[in-house]
C-alpha cells in the first residue's frame, strides 16, 4: 500500500514537471520490434514516457509493477473525475446559454412584432386617414369659398335681375346650347367603358370639358335666381374633386340637365314673371346658401379636430416604433454576444475534453504494455544486468 502511494505520487509529479525525453536511456539494450514500436509510441507525449520510467523505478524497488498498474489506473480514475466535473460544469454552461438564446430570442421577436404591428396601424390606417383628411378639409375649404362666393353672386343677381330680364331670352337660348353640349358630353361619357361597370374613368380633357359645360350653364342660369344653380355648382365641385364618375351620378346628372332643360322651356315663355316671384326666388336661394354654409362650417371643424387627434396618435406610434427599433438592436447584440461567449466557451471544453481523453487513452495503451510479458522480462533483465 505504501509502495502504491509513492507510485501514485510519483505520477503527479512526473505530470506536472516532467518533459518528453528521447528514448535514450529508457530502451539501452535489444529488444524485440513490437515492443520497441509501443515504447516509441507512448514515449511520444509526457504522461507515457513518466509512466515508462516508473515502471523500471518500480520493479527495481519492488521486484514486481503491481503498485505501478494500481497507481495509474487510480491517477486514470482521477483524471476520468476531472472528465466528468468538466462535462458537468459544461451541460450548466450550456442550459444557461440555451435559456439566454430562448430568453433573447423570444424578446428580438416580440420587438420586431411590435414594430411590424405598429408600422402597418401607421402606413396602413393613420398617415393613409390623415391624406385623406387633408384631402376632405382642402374639400370642404373650397365649398365654404363656393358658399361665400354664391352670396356674393345670389346678391348681385337681384340687383341685376331688372336689368337681365330684358336679355332672358337671348340667355336662355345660350342656356339651352350649353345643357345640350353638357347633355352630349355626359351622353358620351354614360356610354363610355364597360357597360355594367359602375365607376367610369374620366380623363383630364374630358373633365374639363365637362366642368366648362356646365359652369356655362350655371353661368346661364344663376343670374335669374333659378334654383338649379346651386346643384350645378355641387356638381362642378363633384367633377374637379375627383377622375371618376359613378354611372349612377350620371344617369342622374342627365335626368337633372334634361330636367332643367325643360324647366328653361317654361321659364322662356313665363319670362315676364312679376318681381315680387323673382324676390321670393331669391329668398329661397338664400335660405338654402345659410343651410349649407352651416353644414360646411359644422364638418369642417369635425374633420379638422379628427386631423388633430390622428396627428398626435402618428406622433405616438413612431415613437413607440423609434422605441422598439432600440430594444430590438439592443437584444440582438446581447444575443450576438452571447453566441460568440458560448462558441469560444465551446472550443475551450472541446480542447480540455480532447485533451483529457487523449491522456486517459495514453493510459489506458501504458497499462497494456506494462503488462505485457516481453515488457517484464526486458525489465528484469535490465535490472540483472545493472
Amino acid at each position: 500500500m505504501v509502495h502504491q502511494k509513492i507510485v501514485f505520487l510519483a505520477l503527479i509529479c512526473l505530470v506536472s514537471g516532467t518533459t518528453v525525453m528521447n528514448n535514450q536511456g529508457v530502451m539501452d539494450s535489444y529488444v524485440n520490434p513490437g515492443l520497441q514500436s509501443s515504447i516509441d509510441e507512448l514515449t511520444q507525449s509526457k504522461i507515457g514516457h513518466m509512466v515508462i520510467d516508473l515502471a523500471e523505478v518500480t520493479m527495481r524497488v519492488t521486484g514486481a509493477v503491481d503498485s505501478l498498474v494500481e497507481g495509474v489506473k487510480a491517477f486514470g480514475r482521477q483524471i476520468e473525475e476531472r472528465l466528468n466535473l468538466e462535462n458537468t460544469q459544461w451541460e450548466v454552461v450550456e442550459s444557461e446559454h440555451n435559456a439566454k438564446v430562448i430568453s433573447l430570442s423570444s424578446q428580438a421577436n416580440q420587438a420586431e412584432f411590435d414594430i411590424n404591428r405598429e408600422k402597418k396601424v401607421l402606413n396602413s390606417e393613420l398617415i393613409p386617414r390623415l391624406h385623406e383628411l387633408d384631402d376632405i378639409l382642402l374639400g370642404l375649404k373650397a365649398k365654404q369659398t363656393d358658399n361665400a362666393q354664391s352670396f356674393k353672386e345670389a346678391e348681385a343677381a337681384r340687383n341685376t335681375q331688372h336689368d337681365s330680364f330684358v336679355l332672358t331670352t337671348t340667355e336662355f337660348t345660350d342656356a339651352l346650347r350649353n345643357i345640350d353640349e353638357a347633355l352630349d358630353l355626359l351622353t358620351d361619357l354614360f356610354k363610355s367603358g364597360e357597360v355594367r361597370a359602375a365607376f367610369i374613368e374620366v380623363s383630364d380633357e374630358q373633365k374639363h370639358k365637362v366642368n366648362k359645360a356646365l359652369r356655362q350653364v350655371k353661368a346661364n342660369t344663376e343670374n335669374f335666381g333659378h334654383q338649379y344653380s346651386s346643384f350645378i355648382q355641387a356638381l362642378t365641385n363633384l367633377t374637379e374633386g375627383f377622375n371618376f364618375k359613378d354611372r349612377q351620378v350620371l344617369k342622374e346628372m342627365c335626368d337633372f340637365l334634361n330636367s332643367l332643360r325643360l324647366n328653361i322651356f317654361d321659364a322662356l315663355t313665363k319670362a315676364y314673371k312679376d318681381e315680387d316671384s323673382q324676390k321670393q326666388q331669391d329668398e329661397l336661394r338664400t335660405q338654402q346658401l345659410t343651410a349649407e354654409k352651416a353644414v360646411f362650417d359644422q364638418q369642417y371643424a369635425d374633420f379638422y379636430q379628427e386631423r388633430e387627434d390622428k396627428t398626435v396618435r402618428i406622433s405616438d406610434v413612431q415613437t413607440l416604433i423609434s422605441t422598439r427599433e432600440a430594444d430590438l438592436k439592443a437584444y440582438q447584440d446581447r444575443l450576438r454576444t452571447e453566441n460568440n461567449n458560448y462558441s469560444a466557451n465551446l472550443k475551450i471544453h472541446d480542447d480540455i475534453v480532447s485533451s483529457v481523453q487523449s491522456e486517459l487513452a495514453v493510459l489506458a495503451k501504458a497499462l497494456q504494455v506494462v503488462q505485457t510479458p516481453p515488457f517484464l522480462d526486458f525489465l528484469n533483465g535490465r535490472i540483472a544486468k545493472a
